[in-house]
C-alpha cells in the first residue's frame, strides 16, 4: 500500500502541468457546486482562470468522495477524469493524437491533433477548432448572419514549472453584418469594423507562466474575471482583451493577488492628404491587488485596490505589487483613478452561498447623505443555492448589483474604468440597479439548461434631440464629473432607461470535444424619451475540437 501510495505521488508530480483552464470552463460551475454542498475545501470561486494543477487537485478530492456525488455529476466527473488524466494520474492513455494514434471523432476519448509527452522535461499538446455560429436576429425586421471560424492552440509544460499557450482563429461573416454583430466579440475586433463591408475577423492570445505551487507569474492576455457569482463587479469579459502581466501567492489561509494591465484608451481619427486615414489611442493602464483570508472552512474576507492611471508610461509605485494604492495615488498628485473594495462568501449552511462585494470609488466621510457626487460607491450582493441537490439536479441563483452615480467615472477621460470605452467589468453603467435571476438544470451529463432573468434600471444623463448635454446625472462611464455639473447627485436621477432581459441557453455535447450550443435571447428595453425597443436573438452553433 504505501509502495502504491508513492508511485501515486511521484505520478502527480511529474504530470504537472502549469497552464491555465480558461475561465469559460464548464469546470469552474461544477466546482463550485461542489464547494457549496462541501465535497471539497479551500476552493477560490472569486477569480479565474486558475491552473490545470489546481483544478485537478480538487478533482482528486473528488474522486476520493464520488459516492457523495448524484449520478449526473458523477459521469461528468468521470468525464473531467479523462479530460485531466495527465494531471490526475500522468498517463495518456484516455487520449488520442489524430497523427501519432488510433482516432475517432466520435470516440469519448481526449482528442488533439498531436501531443509529445516525456516525464519530468515536457508536455506538448496541440489541437485544432472548428465552429460554425448561425445567428438570427429580430429588430426591425429579420437579419441573418453565419460565421465560419477556423484555427486551434498549441499548449504545454516544461521541466513542471514553466508553460505557454498559445491560440489563434480566423473567421468569416455571412450574411447581415448587424446579425453578426451580436456576436459581443465582433463588437470590438478592429479588422471586422474597419470597414463597413469587411466580413473578416481575427483573434489571439498567449501566455507564459512560471508555477512554483504556492507562488505563480504569468504574462499574457487571456480572459480574467474577478468576483464572486455571474455578475463581475471586478472584472468581466466585456471589454477587449488587455495584456498583462500577474503575480499570485496561495498558502494555507492567505491569498495574494496582483495583476498589472494595458489599457486602450480615447481614440482620435488623423486625416493625411499623403498617408491617409490613421488612428492615435492614448495608452492607459490599471493595477489590481487582494488579499484574501480564509477566515474559517466556510468564511472567506478579502480586501483590495484597482487604480487606473494614464497619460504616461508604466508607473513603477503601482508595478510595485506591495504597495497602498489610494496613497500612492495621493503622493502622484492626485492624478489618477483608485478604488477600494472588500468581498466576503459564507457558506456555512450546506448547499447555500453568500456573497458580497462593496467597491469604493471614492468617498467622503464628513458628506455621507449629504448627496454630494464625489461619495461613489458599488455594491453587489448574491445568494446561490443547491438545496435541492438530493432531489432534482437543480441549481438557483439570485444577485442584486447597484452602481452608484459617478461611479468607475473619472475627471480625466482616460483614467475611466474601460479598455477602448467598454466598461472592465459588468455591463452595468453607473448610475444603474441590476435584479439577476438563473436557474441552471442539468437533464444529463452531456446536456445543460439554463434560465437567465435579468431586470435593469439606469438613470440616464439628460441630452437633447442633437445629443447635446442638458445635465449630467453621472450615468455615462464615458463622462466624468465637470465643473460645470451639480454637486448633489441622487441615484437613478435623469432620464429613466428600462432594460429588460430573459435568456435561455442549451449545452449538448454528444460526443467528447463535440458541442452543441443553442441560445434564445428576448430583451425589451424602454429608452429616453419612453421609446421602446424589442429584438430576438436566436444563434445555433457547433464547436468541433480536434
Amino acid at each position: 500500500m504505501k509502495r502504491l501510495f508513492l508511485f501515486t505521488i511521484i505520478a502527480i508530480q511529474l504530470s504537472a502541468q502549469t497552464e491555465y483552464v480558461p475561465s469559460s470552463h464548464s469546470v469552474y460551475e461544477f466546482l463550485e457546486r461542489s464547494s457549496a454542498l462541501h465535497f471539497i475545501e479551500n476552493y477560490n470561486s472569486f477569480e479565474k482562470p486558475q491552473t490545470r494543477n489546481v483544478i485537478a487537485d480538487h478533482l482528486r478530492s473528488l474522486i476520493d468522495k464520488k459516492e457523495l456525488l448524484d449520478n449526473i455529476d458523477r459521469n461528468i466527473l468521470s468525464e473531467y477524469q479523462i479530460e485531466f488524466e495527465y494531471e490526475l494520474y500522468g498517463t495518456l492513455k484516455e487520449s488520442s493524437s489524430m497523427l501519432t494514434s488510433e482516432y475517432s471523432l466520435l470516440s469519448d476519448k481526449e482528442k488533439y491533433l498531436f501531443f509529445y509527452e516525456k516525464k519530468e522535461k515536457a508536455a506538448i499538446f496541440l489541437n485544432l477548432h472548428a465552429t460554425g455560429h448561425n445567428l438570427n436576429y429580430v429588430y426591425d425586421k429579420g437579419y441573418n448572419s453565419f460565421l465560419g471560424i477556423l484555427g486551434g492552440e498549441i499548449r504545454g509544460t516544461f521541466l513542471n514549472k514553466f508553460g505557454f499557450m498559445m491560440y489563434g482563429t480566423n473567421g468569416n461573416s455571412f450574411g447581415d453584418k448587424i446579425a453578426s454583430l451580436q456576436k459581443r466579440e465582433l463588437q470590438y475586433n478592429f479588422k471586422f469594423n474597419e470597414k463597413p463591408e469587411e466580413t473578416f475577423f481575427d483573434e489571439t492570445y498567449g501566455y507564459l507562466t512560471a508555477d512554483f505551487n504556492e507562488v505563480k507569474f504569468k504574462i499574457g492576455s487571456d480572459r480574467n474575471e474577478i468576483g464572486y457569482g455571474n455578475i463581475k463587479s471586478i472584472l468581466g469579459d466585456n471589454a477587449p482583451r488587455y495584456d498583462y502581466l500577474s503575480f499570485n501567492i496561495n498558502y494555507s489561509f492567505f491569498h495574494f493577488s496582483y495583476l498589472h494591465g494595458r489599457l486602450l484608451g480615447t481614440e482620435t481619427i488623423l486625416i493625411d492628404p499623403i498617408s491617409g486615414t490613421t488612428s492615435s489611442i492614448n495608452e492607459k493602464y490599471f493595477s489590481y491587488h487582494r488579499i484574501g483570508f480564509d477566515i474559517s472552512k466556510h468564511l472567506k474576507f478579502g480586501i483590495g485596490e484597482i487604480v487606473v492611471y494614464s497619460k504616461r508610461g508604466i508607473d513603477l509605485s503601482y508595478v510595485n505589487p506591495f504597495n497602498f494604492y489610494k496613497s500612492v495615488e495621493h503622493s502622484s498628485r492626485d492624478r489618477d483613478n483608485a478604488m477600494l473594495f472588500f468581498d466576503f462568501t459564507n457558506n456555512s449552511i450546506k448547499g447555500l452561498k453568500l456573497y458580497s462585494t462593496v467597491l469604493i470609488d471614492d468617498i467622503n466621510f464628513s458628506k455621507l447623505g449629504s448627496g454630494w457626487w464625489g461619495n461613489q460607491v458599488a455594491y453587489h450582493a448574491g445568494i446561490a443555492s443547491y438545496n435541492l441537490y438530493q432531489l432534482i439536479p437543480l441549481d438557483l441563483m439570485f444577485e442584486y448589483y447597484r452602481v452608484e452615480p459617478y461611479v468607475f467615472t473619472h475627471r480625466i477621460l482616460d483614467n475611466n474604468y474601460t479598455n477602448y470605452s467598454y466598461q472592465l467589468n459588468e455591463n452595468v453603467p453607473p448610475n444603474s440597479e441590476l435584479f439577476f435571476g438563473r436557474i441552471n438544470y442539468r437533464f444529463t451529463h452531456r446536456i445543460n439548461f439554463s434560465l437567465e432573468f435579468a431586470y435593469s434600471v439606469h438613470g440616464a444623463n439628460v441630452l437633447d434631440a442633437n445629443g447635446n448635454f442638458i445635465r449630467n446625472v453621472g450615468g455615462d462611464v464615458n463622462v466624468g464629473h465637470r465643473t460645470t455639473d451639480s454637486e448633489t447627485a441622487s441615484f437613478l436621477d435623469g432620464d429613466r432607461e428600462y432594460f429588460r432581459r430573459v435568456a435561455l441557453r442549451i449545452i449538448f455535447e454528444p460526443f467528447n470535444n463535440i458541442f452543441i450550443k443553442t441560445e434564445l435571447m428576448h430583451q425589451n428595453n424602454t429608452i429616453k424619451k419612453s421609446v421602446t425597443e424589442k429584438s430576438v436573438l436566436f444563434g445555433t452553433s457547433l464547436l468541433i475540437k480536434l
